[in-house]
């Protein structure tokens, strides 16, 4: 007995001890590192209990970093959740919503994981505003409508492509097309909206000769037709139908990349131009109730990103500024009365939904807030007959990862570890400058997606960050290094000839010079910074092909020309001696293969290849390691949200996983010592809410009701 006790008293001593020894060393980390070390016990499934603690203490330390604190709340419940303790988990959610509200993004996933009962409790009480999610999971699309009696969601369905439909309350979807899955047919849906009367789609198609076709369905999948097809047609985005279902109102964008705003006949596909766009794109049009007036938004000027709101008359004779504010100003949809226009603002700081009313075209009064904080919005889809909004939301995280590797064994020298601490969930794209000296990468802001993206530099030996000035608004989808180590190559738009540029940009002063017009945004910058190789497909032709400009004489060069106009390419990369050429092809079908070729031409070497959505994700990027002997790419399918970092040897085409899977890892990028290396990776996730009893009428009607 006396050796129990005294064993149970050495097993007490030596537990203090080792809990103040891990509350010092907890207490000496700063909340970012303590929130690292629980992600790995996270997501490893292992010591779920300690990585319980360290969130928690995450949470006492961040008071400062918000964000951060919140996160690792969130990350409490799921671990309860995941251990089966179902109350603490509910308390852990509910401690999210009462003291992170600003956080939006968060505090919806948290209300998600409430019962019903508990989630009551988050609306508004003094207006009756609920706010609910309605879909959430893989397979969300927000590329749709709500259908006016609020039973149907039109979505894109990417297993196949096909135009689906989504019964809310049963949560059921059936396709309305069947083009069968993508390894026989690359053709897709795109956006669709469904007419006032509930009985017909509108839906932008990508057909299989790479042409953007307008086309109508019925909502049971009878009577489908195309109704505009034209080779001079780049794009078409149909926004909503006139309230007699005799018009469709799009956007029609033509070859040379001028832009429309076009009214199609139902009848017989023929348009009519309402108004010339000027390269410049609105976020959501919608035509008033009484069909007089369409509203639309589009940035205030070509050279930057927020909007204002303005009326058009339906014959288009007259125009009128309707919401002009310094703020993003998108436009949400008219009030089934017509008597109000709902529109998203970032005015208060986070996305918040106004209203302002409207009488015979002009603006009555000052704008009200109807909803603030509802997070990043993604798609305005419509309303109900009973005045319920329906919206797209994205809250999935995407951030920047480092991690090391011996480029020898190609082993996993240590984990991926989250890089930064500043707009956590909005980074990616890393790159590292030539010097190794610095990590460039876009970092996405604002609440609504793709307002604002901002290029950032850290410098690897600091950990310092700025952000470079923008001088113009480019649309920045990635960057690469000058060997300068301070310019930086980054693709474009040439808003003045409305075509995709490339440019120089100073990442100490902002200033851009234009390089070159034309292509589709897919290039490489060669190491010496003397040529960058591009994809730009024939005029003629059609066939895409990869050219190679010498930046100081401005001539091109053709290098390869896929054989069939249906293909494309996706990712180059030059190698470190600047003698070879990597990239991925697609043949437009089901094939997606990984070559190389020699610069100076020849014909390309087939190292690996895949199915389009299954095997090979080409569209993930590709980067050479500093001895020019293997290739980083990533493996997995586009519907599968693992993806797997692979290196590949450019000799032999034998592939090597490097033990990281991440969902939706993609571009990695190489440290010039060979050993670190930095890409993205997170959950583009989207969800769809529905806003109710937040509009006069309804609010007026529910009382009556009630009190019968």
């Amino acid at each position: 007995m006396q050796r129990f006790q005294f064993r149970s008293v050495i097993a007490i001593v030596v537990a203090s001890i080792a809990l103040a020894v891990f509350t010092a060393f907890a207490q000496q980390q700063n909340p970012r590192q303590l929130f690292e070390r629980a992600r790995m016990l996270d997501e490893s499934n292992q010591n779920l209990t300690e990585a319980i603690k360290l969130y928690g203490q995450v949470v006492k330390q961040a008071q400062e970093q918000r964000a951060l604190a919140a996160r690792a709340q969130l990350r409490v419940g799921l671990l309860y959740e995941r251990l089966g303790r179902k109350a603490e988990a509910q308390r852990a959610f509910q401690a999210v919503v009462s003291q992170y509200a600003e956080q939006a993004d968060v505090v919806r996933l948290a209300q998600a994981k409430l019962p019903a009962s508990l989630q009551a409790k988050t609306k508004t009480s003094a207006t009756g505003l609920t706010v609910r999610q309605v879909w959430a999971g893989p397979g969300v699309d927000t590329e749709g409508a709500v259908s006016p009696d609020g039973r149907y969601l039109s979505f894109v369905d990417w297993e196949t492509g096909d135009l689906a439909l989504r019964e809310l309350a049963t949560g059921k979807n059936h396709r309305l097309t069947n083009k069968g899955p993508f390894n026989q047919s690359s053709e897709f849906a795109g956006d669709s909206v469904i007419s006032a009367d509930g009985k017909q789609i509108a839906y932008a198609w990508f057909n299989k000769d790479n042409l953007y076709e307008l086309r109508t369905i019925g909502m049971d999948g009878s009577n489908a037709r195309v109704l505009y097809s034209n080779k001079e047609t780049n794009f078409i985005q149909p926004f909503d139908w006139s309230p007699d279902g005799k018009h469709i109102l799009a956007v029609r964008n033509q070859p040379d990349r001028t832009t429309w705003i076009v009214l199609f006949s139902v009848a017989d596909g023929s348009f009519r131009t309402l108004k010339p766009l000027d390269g410049r794109y609105p976020r959501k049009m919608s035509f008033s109730p009484d069909g007089r007036y369409i509203a639309y938004d589009l940035p205030t000027r070509e050279d930057v990103r927020t909007h204002d709101i303005f009326l058009l008359s339906a014959d288009a004779s007259r125009e009128i500024p309707l919401v002009t504010h310094p703020a993003h100003d998108s436009v949400i949809g008219w009030t089934p009365d017509g008597k109000s226009l709902l529109f998203a603002s970032d005015r208060t700081g986070g996305m918040s939904i106004w209203a302002i009313q409207v009488a015979d075209g002009k603006a009555q009064g000052l704008p009200e807030l109807v909803k603030r904080d509802v997070g990043r919005l993604d798609n305005s889809l419509g309303f109900t007959r009973d005045g319920a909004y329906f919206y797209g939301l994205r809250p999935g995280l995407i951030d920047v990862y480092t991690a090391e590797l011996d480029p020898a064994s190609g082993k996993l020298l240590s984990p991926p570890a989250q890089l930064g601490e500043r707009f956590i969930g909005s980074n990616g794209k890393p790159v590292w400058s030539p010097d190794g000296q610095y990590l460039a990468y876009i970092s996405e802001r604002g609440p609504v997606r793709n307002v604002l993206r901002t290029i950032v530099i850290r410098s690897v030996k600091t950990g310092e960050e700025r952000d470079v000035p923008a001088k113009q608004y480019l649309d920045t989808r990635y960057v690469q290094w000058f060997p300068d180590n301070r310019t930086l190559f980054v693709p474009g738009l040439d808003s003045k000839k409305k075509l995709v540029a490339f440019y120089r940009i100073d990442s100490q002063t902002g200033e851009a010079s234009l390089l070159i017009q034309g292509g589709d945004g897919r290039a490489a910058l060669a190491p010496d910074g003397e040529t960058v190789f591009y994809q730009l497909r024939d005029a003629d032709s059609k066939h895409a092909r990869i050219m190679a400009r010498e930046l100081r004489t401005q001539q091109d060069k053709e290098i390869y020309r896929l054989p069939t106009p249906q293909g494309w390419f996706m990712h180059l990369a030059v190698s470190p001696d600047g003698r070879h050429l990597a990239f991925f092809e697609s043949d437009g079908n089901v094939n997606v293969r990984l070559k190389t070729m020699p610069i100076s031409g020849g014909e390309p070497r087939e190292l690996l290849r895949g199915e389009q959505g299954k095997e090979i994700f080409g569209g993930a990027g590709i980067a050479w390691e500093p001895d020019g002997q293997h290739l980083l790419i990533v493996k997995g399918g586009v519907l599968n949200p693992k993806r797997e970092l692979c290196r590949i040897a450019t000799a032999s085409g034998q592939l090597q996983s490097l033990g990281i899977a991440m969902e939706g890892l993609e571009l990695p990028t190489i440290h010039p010592d060979g050993r670190r290396i930095a890409f993205s990776a997170g959950t583009p996730k989207f969800e769809v809410w529905v806003m109710e009893n937040f509009l006069p009428a309804a609010q007026s009607q529910k009382a009556s009701v009630s009190r019968r």
